[in-house]
């Protein structure tokens, strides 16, 4: 189930190429599974077309100075260490086709989303508020046990159509794993709205068939929750250099692959 969360999570932008967008965001992630601790980051994220570049400034995920870049459409994502002058590579598209390719199987989806009243001002920015729920079964296979779950989303997002030239929204179908089921659901998470996100509240809830999940010794439903926020937006030029490794930065002997690729770029604000 974590891999499918990487995977639904990595859907990055695509605006036009006009000025960039600058903004400031935190985010929040906790839950309810007392071995898996709560998180938190602070950072700055540029977005120039297919050009993306985070910064990570403060939070207990990764270390302050680092930060990820993509610059091409192929949604490679760079994680670079300029302590130690080197980087990692992340190919999200070899991700969700190895998600495609697995045995997964979902059932029962249902997505609607609504308009609230509820406006906010975010960072000087109005924002419209709108929420999607998404619920759907999925057959997964662990250690040769078919394990069901029953797993339902509510996304709380504040959006807003002022940097409609400079942000152009998601794709929907990018990153497709080629999972028919699994697009469904990349497909439902896109705001219907449009517009760039301000605040995001994502609660996923998982509820484990009891029968089975007794058998593997482990609690019967999980909760995570993710909220990000930004706290400073604005258009500014862009450097094409911004958007690349240093030449002189070295590949990682044995990377580990950062924890939260998802936590960073699914508000992206995705991102992210």
């Amino acid at each position: 189930m974590k891999r499918l969360l990487v995977t639904v999570a990595l859907a990055l932008f695509a605006v036009p190429s006009f000025a960039a967008l600058q903004y400031e965001f935190t985010q929040k992630n906790s839950s309810d599974d007392a071995a898996t601790p709560s998180t938190d980051l602070t950072a700055r994220a540029i977005i120039d077309g297919d050009h993306t570049r985070v910064e990570f400034i403060g939070g207990t995920v990764y270390p302050p100075g680092t930060y990820v870049v993509t610059s091409d459409a192929s949604r490679r994502l760079f994680f670079v260490d300029p302590s130690k002058q080197w980087y990692t590579e992340v190919n999200t598209a070899g991700i969700a086709t190895s998600l495609g390719a697995s045995d997964i199987k979902i059932d029962n989806l249902k997505s609607d989303t609504t308009a609230l009243p509820d406006r906010m001002t975010i960072a000087g920015v109005p924002a419209d508020h709108y929420r999607t729920t998404i619920s759907y079964d999925i057959t997964v296979v662990m250690k040769s046990i078919p394990l069901k779950q029953h797993v339902s989303t509510e996304i709380d997002s504040w959006l807003t159509t002022k940097f409609a030239a400079v942000y152009g929204g998601y794709i929907p179908g990018a990153n497709r794993t080629g999972n028919a089921d699994l697009d469904r659901i990349l497909a439902a998470e896109v705001p219907k709205a449009g517009g760039f996100p301000m605040r995001q509240i994502v609660t996923v809830r998982t509820h484990y068939d009891v029968a089975v999940r007794s058998k593997l010794n482990g609690p019967t439903s999980h909760t995570i929750v993710r909220e990000t926020w930004v706290t400073n937006i604005k258009e500014t030029p862009s450097e094409p250099s911004m958007f690349v490794v240093p030449a002189t930065y070295r590949r990682a002997d044995q990377p580990d692959v950062p924890k939260a690729t998802t936590q960073v770029l699914t508000f992206e604000p995705a991102t992210k």
